[in-house]
């Protein structure tokens, strides 16, 4: 296996990270990992938070306007090009992002896939 991949170069920093934080918590805390890893998942989440607090704020707004856009559908449903557009349009003017709600997960797994990811992969 060749080492330094380019995914290591992205991922390694993150498991740096999360190691530390891990290391702090049994060092300073309490010496059981068990106890660290939950302290760990704790202070991600927290550090998340406002993220979590945008996703569920862009999933009501969704909720709301979920007829309309239902409406839009419907009125388009032979033209896809224009339904792209007016949807596009109608995001535009009631301000709602509807790829929002996905990045407080992605996020979320981009910092507890990696340990997970990098310990497998370097599995024989």
């Amino acid at each position: 296996r060749e080492e330094g991949t380019f995914l290591d170069a992205i991922l390694k920093p993150i498991v740096d990270l999360l190691q530390f934080i891990l290391q702090f918590y049994y060092d300073n805390v309490f010496p059981n990992y068990g106890i660290g890893i939950i302290l760990l998942t704790i202070t991600v989440r927290v550090v998340l938070l406002p993220l979590t607090i945008t996703q569920t704020k862009s999933m009501i707004e969704m909720q709301k306007v979920q007829p309309k856009l239902k409406a839009l559908q419907e009125k388009y449903k032979k033209d896809k090009e224009r339904l792209q557009k007016e949807m596009l349009a109608f995001y535009q003017e009631h301000k709602i992002y509807p790829l929002a709600g996905c990045f407080p997960l992605l996020l979320f797994l981009i910092t507890l896939l990696p340990p997970a990811v990098l310990t497998l992969a370097r599995k024989p």
